[in-house]
């Protein structure tokens, strides 16, 4: 399974972030060795003090050479260590020719007592604890001296984790506030992209209008361009499309219409042989039925979203389209059997009157061909109490089952007891042209119980805008 790509905002956020949280990283780090090698130095130089201390202490006078240094020496490191009551103090003090003058001789362990003639530091263990310990070379008047002491690192860990805190907090907040203003920043940044994937989320399948490039970044201007040019190609295949198929639904028509002439020439011409006239008759009823596929199959072609209909959008009078549909099925209901009444009511609405026709036709040859002879089928057109423009059909035949209604509508199928010779797509086209207009299709039950109920209800809130807008010009 492929991975889901990455968003651009979190792309943008990783490119900026990382190397945001290593510099961040980085600095803290920098920050808080420089800090523990200040804490070192700092114990380093008190130490140096005190060994300088101690040392000061065997600098004797000639009369005092034979006192002894221990007690001395013992003082001053007790009076040092009651000022510090944090970290214990060790000291030792040799000499060349007196050997142990004072302290603990146990330091000898740990320190080179030849280590030269300056002083050194080092890190060490003693008696369980961790010591930071100076060595420190004297020469006094008694001969050459070593001192020797040492101190617990108590206060220099608390420092550092003083430090590490100190450090690490406001480093974290630094990096906290630099990713929001970067998230922020990244979200100003891309909000033109954002805009535009909206316009794009709200567009109409079927508007094929080119893009504004205005107030978006230079950088997406080249991707408006091209997406406009495909838009084009798309708006300009669409037409070609709707040329193609009013140029096929004429030639279609013609040859149709000539071969269904002369079949109904032959049959007035030649009464006389039963069988010829059988075979005339079902060629001519098999040629009607193939005419009415192929001029439903044409219009829903047409009047489908994915086409960019080249018929204008405007004011349709309904009143005019039940007079049209009179003059045009009056004949076919009268050898139907079918008494067809129209009860027209003041009714305007903004839409393309050729699908608007379609429509009707097809809920009106349905409505025919599927009520019983002696049958009646009405229908109506108005505007309802909240403006919208209405057309009905009913009529008197087996209606459709609830639980088909909704199927009915899709193409090709046909409910269960329908008239023979459909091809399903009447009722496809009646939705088809519903959708186009943002208007909605409801079959009902008429008042009388018996047979369907067809209405198609265009809202009066269907601006010029939206229309136009649905109609993709």
């Amino acid at each position: 399974m492929r991975p889901a790509s990455l968003s651009l905002r979190t792309r943008l956020l990783r490119q900026l972030g990382w190397p945001l949280l290593t510099v961040l990283l980085l600095s803290g780090v920098y920050d808080y060795v420089r800090a523990l090698e200040r804490a070192r130095s700092d114990q380093d130089l008190a130490l140096e003090r005190i060994a300088i201390a101690l040392a000061s202490r065997l600098d004797l006078d000639a009369d005092d050479k034979e006192d002894n240094l221990a007690p001395h020496l013992q003082g001053t490191v007790g009076a040092i260590q009651r000022a510090d009551g944090m970290d214990l103090l060790y000291f030792m003090a040799t000499g060349d020719r007196q050997g142990l003058i004072g302290g603990d001789p146990a330091l000898a362990s740990i320190v080179d007592l030849e280590a030269g003639q300056d002083a050194t530091f080092v890190d060490h263990q003693f008696k369980g604890h961790d010591v930071r310990v100076v060595t420190y070379p004297h020469l006094s008047p008694i001969g050459q001296t070593t001192v020797v002491v040492a101190q617990t690192t108590r206060r220099r860990d608390d420092q550092a984790r003083l430090v590490l805190f100190d450090t690490l907090t406001p480093n974290v907040v630094l990096l906290v506030l630099a990713l929001l203003l970067v998230r922020r920043a990244v979200t100003q940044a891309l909000r033109p992209l954002d805009e535009l994937s909206s316009a794009f989320a709200v567009r109409q399948a079927e508007d094929l209008s080119p893009v504004s490039d205005l107030s978006l970044p230079k950088e997406l201007v080249p991707v408006i361009k091209a997406i406009n040019q495909l838009v084009s190609n798309l708006r300009n295949a669409a037409q070609m499309q709707q040329t193609f198929l009013s140029n096929a639904a004429h030639q279609l028509r013609t040859p149709l219409a000539g071969i269904q002439t002369q079949i109904e020439l032959a049959l007035r011409e030649d009464p006389s042989v039963p069988q010829h006239h059988e075979r005339l008759s079902a060629v001519d009823a098999a040629l009607r039925r193939l005419a009415r596929s192929t001029h439903q199959m044409l219009a829903l072609a047409r009047s489908g979203p994915q086409a960019v209909t080249v018929d204008a959008m405007g004011v349709v009078d309904l009143q005019v389209l039940l007079e049209e549909a009179a003059s045009t099925w009056l004949d076919t209901a009268l050898q139907a059997g079918v008494d067809l009444g129209f009860e027209a009511s003041p009714a305007k609405v903004w839409g393309s009157a050729w699908m608007l026709g379609e429509a009707l036709n097809n809920m009106v040859h349905n409505a025919i061909r599927h009520s019983p002879r002696d049958g009646k089928v009405t229908v109506r057109c108005g505007t309802d109490a909240q403006g919208a423009g209405w057309l009905s059909v009913e009529d008197e035949g087996p209606g459709i089952a609830v639980a088909e209604r909704a199927r009915v509508f899709e193409r090709f199928y046909q409910a269960a007891g329908a008239a023979s010779g459909g091809s399903g797509l009447g009722l496809a086209i009646v939705r088809e042209v519903a959708q186009r207009h943002g208007a909605s299709v409801t079959l009902a039950d008429p008042p009388s119980g018996r047979g369907l109920l067809l209405t198609i209800r265009i809202p009066a809130d269907t601006s010029r805008a939206s229309a136009e807008k649905l109609s993709g010009v």
